[in-house]
């Protein structure tokens, strides 16, 4: 089975330890769990930084959705993790010993068309700056997981649809990719990410209208195929189009998003956790005054001049990056492609929430990170639906463009 990498990808692990610092879970198997019991892997768990080593109780957890995981620390860190940013599971029995849960950070497989499809996460922040070396240099290691991860998952080919209920064939879905991207990269009359994005946004409008998706499989295909050709040769410049219903069901989308975030450190559970999540939910409607330093309003009256740096690079790289791995088949393609713009959308108004307009690098990065954490939910879970019900899609795709004028743009800062 051969592997689909991202080429324009780069990575190399620089053991900041953000992926023991996020707020998904780390799972691990019932045979993981036996090997760290029979080692007493216990004695290297710490309950808090300051803590001497040694569990309370198992290290192990059983969640709600039924899967084992590794118990957080009340600041939300993986409770394995030292003060050097070191797995100490990797230190006492080697780094094959960790989970394959960690191992595979920040890669996930998915089956598809009798070949995997290999996406990193954006909670990393080398993912996000593209840093180290290319994924195609690295196809031995990462196909060596991928297997580890078949024999562990045993996972069937998913098919892949176009919207929900519609199957889309490989070499569309290959052709559809092509026109996206040659969009994102248009310097017609010149570059605008966010007139690129609308562009996108135009299309897939076109390629969703109810007519269209009856056409049947041959006419839509050479439909698809026809209409992209036109849209590189003759470039439209649609007006910002912002549809009245998606700005409300934004607000949504944002609060779900940030529901890991604000869940993450100190234990919250029960009444407590609600009303954390109660407050945060007033405050993105107007309805509370800041939230942890959060100001939404603020912040939705701003937008980042996304052309120019530190904006543009990881912008543009998670935009190119979310065109690439199209067709996973966890999700319809309109609903991969909306939530990935959504995502970015997300962290552009957490970080002139945060910063009042005075976005840098790091912020931004972070903004970035924390946006994707939601991104780990399973795509099959109520959650996760309830997710892409608020974006609409394609919806994040106009609501992106949109905002390209008509709101004071962010101070810059490459600090």
């Amino acid at each position: 089975m051969g592997l689909l990498l991202d080429a324009e990808q780069n990575f190399t692990c620089r053991s900041c330890g953000e992926c023991c610092r996020r707020a998904f879970d780390i799972v691990v198997t019932d045979a993981e769990k036996r090997r760290y019991e029979t080692a007493k892997a216990d004695r290297w768990f710490r309950e808090s930084p300051s803590s001497e080593p040694g569990a309370r109780s198992s290290p192990f957890v059983f969640e709600r959705s039924g899967l084992l995981t590794i118990r957080k620390r009340p600041d939300g860190v993986c409770g394995f993790l030292s003060d050097e940013n070191r797995c100490r599971i990797h230190e006492e029995l080697g780094g094959n010993a960790k989970p394959l849960t960690c191992q595979m950070f920040p890669f996930s497989f998915d089956p598809v068309s009798g070949e995997t499809r290999v996406s990193v996460s954006f909670c990393c922040p080398t993912v996000v700056r593209s840093d180290g070396r290319a994924l195609d240099l690295q196809q031995k290691e990462i196909g060596d997981l991928a297997n580890r991860w078949r024999r562990n998952q045993n996972p069937s080919d998913r098919p892949l649809e176009w919207v929900r209920g519609m199957p889309l064939d490989p070499e569309l879905l290959d052709s559809m990719k092509w026109v996206f991207r040659r969009l994102l990269d248009l310097h017609e009359p010149t570059f605008s990410l966010r007139r690129n994005v609308r562009r996108i946004a135009t299309l897939v409008d076109d390629w969703t209208r109810p007519r269209v998706l009856k056409l049947g499989e041959e006419k839509f295909e050479e439909y698809v195929k026809l209409t992209g050709e036109f849209a590189l040769a003759k470039p439209a410049d649609p007006a910002p189009a912002k549809p009245a219903i998606a700005g409300f069901l934004f607000r949504g989308f944002f609060f779900a998003s940030l529901v890991p975030w604000a869940s993450r450190g100190a234990v919250r559970s029960g009444l407590a956790l609600r009303f954390r999540l109660l407050r945060l939910l007033l405050h993105v409607h107007g309805l509370a005054p800041s939230f942890d330093g959060l100001r939404f309003g603020a912040g939705r009256r701003m937008v980042l001049d996304i052309d120019v740096e530190p904006f543009f690079t990881p912008a543009y790289h998670v935009l190119r990056a979310a065109i690439e791995k199209l067709g996973s088949g966890r999700r319809p393609v309109v609903e991969e492609l909306s939530l990935a713009v959504g995502h970015l959308l997300v962290a552009e108004h957490l970080l002139l929430a945060r910063t009042h307009g005075e976005g840098d690098s790091a912020g931004w990065i972070r903004a970035i990170m924390d946006a994707h954490d939601v991104a780990h939910a399973d795509p099959a879970s109520t959650f996760s639906r309830f997710l892409v019900s608020l974006a609409a899609p394609p919806s994040p795709l106009h609501l992106f463009g949109a905002r390209a004028s008509g709101a004071p743009a962010a101070p810059t800062s490459s600090v």
